[in-house]
């Protein structure tokens, strides 16, 4: 059929496993391996009725399959060591570690894929610390990895049938701190601890505050930011909220009261033990001097909340997730439940206070996000759109 004019010389070409099907399909098939010398040697000639050149002479007929192995003496991995770190992602009582991702290319004079015939992957890993993933597309090799805690991994990769050894080193990174209460004016250092390369730090918001190359955060404004360590192209953060001196202690106390102290609505007047309301003001009495109208015992979320409505303390729009993501929230805000919010003082039942953000991870994007503290309610929770919000004191 056709006469391939190729330049002298040895060849290796990838073919997958090809069926032929009738005469047709064996004119389309042969026509492809012209094209193909066309692009790579710009030379064919037509003439007789055999191939000639890098194909020997073949006889077709109908549901013949031709398998040719892939050629995988040259191919090479540009790594076959990585270096890695740990961060560790928060969720609600609880931690863990993120995965690692690393990029390798292939060195392979032809494109490969894992969803190319021929083209079988696999991934083993000794230990049991340590699970991996791969994934192959074109000529790029991507290893997802998940760890437990500090180890030397080995990782054997398999394409199509060549194994490629592959030695991973993990580390755990911690900060010191996923959340800090800071006073306008001081300052405050966060470590890194587990990493052994350079730290780049950054602030969400300077204006609020600042982070030295060696961590050191100050506070300059009262508000929220997170405060990011970047290494590599891990991060790990923290949710810092610059306060006063006033308001510092009444958060910390009513932490402290709120994870200490027995809940008892019976005995909410006696030292050591609380309930929502009595919380909020034991702390805010005891640090800050602000009553509720009541100075010699606690109020109700009734007359709380009338009291902060007749003061002005209430906050516009009232409690929102969009406030809490955006981190508008301040640490001494109090929210108040109600079971009719067309009638929230009257109906409220329950007050809690908040008293900071904790930074939870970052986002496939680098986006940090974070959750909302509270004194006596673990981290997430919240309430009902449009709840009663206040802000006792400035």
């Amino acid at each position: 059929m056709f006469l391939a004019d190729f330049p002298e010389g040895e060849y290796n070409i990838l073919v997958y496993k090809i069926k032929v099907q009738g005469e047709k399909s064996m004119k389309n098939f042969l026509m492809s391996a012209v094209c193909f010398c066309i692009l790579c040697f710009g030379a064919v000639a037509f003439h007789g009725t055999e191939v000639f050149g890098a194909f020997e002479t073949e006889d077709f007929s109908e549901d013949e399959s031709l398998d040719v192995p892939v050629d995988m003496a040259g191919v090479t991995l540009e790594k076959d060591s990585l270096n890695g770190y740990l961060v560790p992602v928060y969720g609600y009582g609880s931690s863990s570690y993120e995965s690692m991702e690393f990029d390798i290319k292939v060195n392979s004079p032809v494109v490969l894929s894992e969803d190319m015939p021929g083209v079988d992957l696999g991934c083993k890993v000794s230990g049991k610390n340590v699970r991996a993933y791969a994934s192959l597309s074109e000529n790029v090799l991507h290893l997802k990895i998940y760890g437990e805690k500090k180890c030397t991994a080995k990782i054997k990769v398999t394409i199509a049938g060549k194994e490629f050894p592959i030695t991973v080193s993990i580390r755990p990174v911690k900060i010191s701190a996923n959340s800090l209460l800071l006073e306008k004016g001081k300052t405050k250092k966060l470590k890194v601890s587990g990493c052994a390369d350079p730290i780049t730090w950054s602030s969400s918001d300077k204006k609020i505050a600042t982070v030295s190359k060696s961590g050191v955060v100050k506070g300059k404004k009262i508000g929220n930011v997170v405060i990011t360590a970047k290494i590599g192209n891990k991060k790990i953060g923290c949710a810092v909220s610059v306060t006063t001196k006033k308001l510092k202690k009444v958060c910390e106390r009513a932490t402290y009261i709120g994870t200490h102290w027995k809940y008892s609505q019976a005995k909410r007047t006696q030292k050591g033990y609380y309930d929502c309301s009595a919380l909020v003001w034991k702390a805010y009495k005891e640090c800050a001097g602000v009553t509720f109208g009541s100075d010699t015992y606690p109020g109700t979320t009734a007359t709380e909340s009338v009291w902060c409505r007749d003061h002005n303390r209430m906050i516009k729009g009232g409690y929102r997730q969009k406030k809490v993501n955006k981190m508008q929230l301040n640490p001494g805000d109090i929210v108040f439940k109600s079971n009719n919010l067309k009638n929230p003082y009257k109906t409220t039942y329950h007050v809690e206070m908040f008293t900071g953000y904790a930074c939870m991870g970052y986002d496939s994007k680098g986006k940090p996000y974070v959750t909302p503290l509270w004194a006596s309610r673990g981290a997430g929770y919240g309430a009902a759109e449009g709840s009663l919000l206040a802000r006792p004191m400035k």
